[in-house]
């Protein structure tokens, strides 16, 4: 515990000021709670009031939360000047080393995995074990807040499992076979459907030599997974039940250091791991804004799991669509869905190729396999040279293991390809704008804007259920204008959130009066979004796209653009083909297309913009 100050996240939390605890009233303990979960960081007034009245602040959340904040400085008497005001909120100043449990929890955590993959499992052992003390029961128990416990809470209790599963490792690796089975049956009753818990406690029952009990665990999990789930058990588990299994359908028997027994026995460290060692959970945090979307969630969930007949090989799915129409959103919530539900328990990879960023060029593939394999346990110096050849160890690296590889925001095939595993147990989600027809084996998942009742039921997530369903007929209105895009309801709710004095009529009316430039919060906004995906476009097909916006009507075709644009039809369905590849355009029919409300608009500034900067006239005749 810290010198004069300690904080408690894990558990009830705790409060101590030069060793005497600290009480505080419930909406304080809030504040302090989301001060203390981005300490040393500033926390905006918006988030603050968010997780305070629980994302349904009052008119006057700003001047009440000063007074919370006073209330707090005052309870904490001689650290008050911890809690600080800067230009857009409020932060917490304090050693992250000594000062906070969770904190102090994740470097203990980082340093139990950092020693497993240099096979150091009495270091393991310590750590693990040092950082599961700091466990005081279920994290903020007494802290009413739903938005902290949906963002906050989760990683850390994914956190500890993955520790007791380490010490349990370590356990075996240090023959010390009977306590690792003590934890491992606590855990998989606290996790049926979790996997790696099982595959290790089969092992652990098989090294002490008791492979009835561990072919029973087996049997158990399979019929879970099954009747809970519609699904079969994974390759890491089945992997390890056959060994159990083994030739003679027994394991090999273990003295009690859970060594084979041999006149020699061998030594624990040269033995090879009961799991594989690299534990790799990188995924975003998950929304709890998410809504709707239930038959695309459908189809990524069901792709974990092969059918049975069909090729032993990588699931790759492609989530396409314009900006904005909640791609990643969707990949990260599928994600995290099978991480609850089991699998992929060991490695959930997570990558943002940066194919349309404002501030970066989209990462090179050789470089992101770099980071990977690193990531992954190979020394810098083992890492080779060129992209074939990293891939080739990528793939190497994941033969053989359940993995989820999630690539955000891809640029094109090129980039994608050296990035997919091969083996069967992995699953490889990637999200793009453009149409990614040449990547070979993938499966595209297209993405249309929300349905309106998901629009509705989205923006009541975001804004608030009591708000909307008191003004329903301006929640449709403000769906309607945002063009039942995520992306741009999301922005609309910030804006609404952050205007108190707004209803939701109010915001509809300043959409509709601000047009495409008001759906925008801080340095976000939709323009930026679609800007993006325009300049990636070559000029050429820029000038197309910008004609489109003095189209008469609101459908096209190759005939009608043909004329517009001076070009043969045969051109112009060329063009017209190449932003529908972008997801810039909408494909009605085999000849017929049309533009996303929000596109067009879009499409008309660029036109008035490059007309202002003096560009050629858009009609050509």
């Amino acid at each position: 515990m810290g010198g004069t100050i300690w904080f408690g996240l894990l558990g009830p939390l705790e409060i101590r000021v030069a060793g005497a605890a600290v009480m505080v009233p419930a909406r304080v303990r809030i504040l302090l709670a989301s001060l203390l979960c981005r300490a040393n960081q500033t926390v905006g007034v918006d988030e603050l009031a968010d997780a305070v009245w629980s994302n349904q602040p009052p008119r006057a959340a700003v001047t009440t939360l000063r007074s919370h904040v006073l209330r707090l400085r005052r309870l904490l008497g001689e650290a008050a000047g911890r809690v600080e005001t800067t230009g857009s909120g409020y932060r917490i100043g304090l050693d992250p080393h000594t000062e906070l449990d969770a904190t102090i929890f994740t470097a203990r955590g980082e340093s139990a995995r950092a020693a497993a993959r240099r096979d150091d499992w009495q270091t393991v052992s310590r750590s693990a074990a040092a950082a599961l003390e700091l466990w005081r029961g279920s994290p903020l128990s007494d802290v009413p807040s739903d938005p902290l416990h949906r963002d906050e809470v989760p990683g850390w209790l994914e956190a500890r499992i993955e520790l007791a599963e380490l010490a349990a490792c370590a356990d075996l690796r240090l023959g010390r076979t009977t306590e690792a089975i003590r934890v491992l049956r606590r855990l998989a009753a606290e996790e049926p459907h979790r996997e790696g818990v099982h595959a290790l406690l089969i092992e652990a029952l098989a090294a002490a030599g008791r492979r009835a009990e561990a072919l029973a665990v087996y049997r158990r999990v399979r019929a879970a997974l099954a009747a809970d789930l519609g699904i079969e058990p994974g390759p890491q588990i089945a992997a390890v039940h056959q060994r159990v299994l083994g030739p003679g359908g027994a394991a090999p028997p273990r003295d009690t250091r859970g060594a084979p027994a041999s006149a020699e026995p061998a030594e624990p460290a040269r033995r090879p791991p009961p799991f594989p060692v690299t534990v790799l959970r990188q995924l975003p945090a998950d929304l709890p804004t998410f809504t709707g979307r239930s038959a695309e969630l459908g189809v990524l969930l069901d792709s974990a799991t092969a059918p049975v007949g069909s090729p032993a090989t990588v699931q790759v799915i492609a989530i396409e669509g314009m900006a904005g129409v909640g791609k990643t959103r969707l990949a990260v919530r599928a994600a995290h869905e099978l991480a609850r539900a089991g699998r992929f328990s060991q490695l959930q990879l997570y990558v943002n190729l940066r194919g349309f960023d404002p501030d970066h060029r989209p990462l090179d593939p050789s470089d992101v396999l770099d980071g990977l394999l690193r990531a992954l346990g190979v020394d810098e110096s083992r890492v080779p040279a060129g992209l074939d050849a990293r891939a080739a160890l990528f793939r190497d690296r994941l033969h053989g293991r359940e993995a989820l590889l999630l690539l955000d925001n891809a640029a094109g095939e090129p980039q994608v390809r050296p990035l997919v595993p091969a083996g069967p147990g992995c699953l490889v989600l990637v999200t793009s704008r453009r149409r990614l027809a040449g990547l070979e084996g993938a499966s595209a998942l297209p993405l249309d804007p929300l349905s309106p009742p998901e629009a509705v039921s989205l923006l009541a997530a975001a804004a608030g259920p009591d708000r909307v369903a008191a003004a329903q007929e301006a929640a449709e209105r403000i769906t309607r204008l945002c063009g039942r895009l995520p992306l741009a309801l999301a922005l609309a709710a910030s804006r609404l959130r952050a205007r108190p004095a707004w209803g939701l009529a109010d915001l509809a009316e300043h959409l509709e009066h601000g047009g495409i430039r008001a759906i925008v919060a801080g340095d976000r906004s939709l323009c930026t979004a679609f800007d993006l995906s325009y300049r990636g476009l070559p000029e050429p097909a820029r000038r197309f796209f910008r004609l489109l916006a003095d189209h008469p009507g609101r459908d096209y075709t190759a005939r009608s653009t043909a004329e517009l644009a001076a070009l043969e039809p045969a051109s112009a369905r060329e063009a017209l083909e190449s932003l529908v590849d972008e997801n810039l355009l909408i494909q009605e029919r085999a000849e017929q297309y049309r533009l996303h409300d929000l596109l067009h608009a879009f499409a008309v500034e660029a036109a008035a913009a490059h007309r202002e900067a003096g560009g050629t006239a858009l009609r050509v005749r």
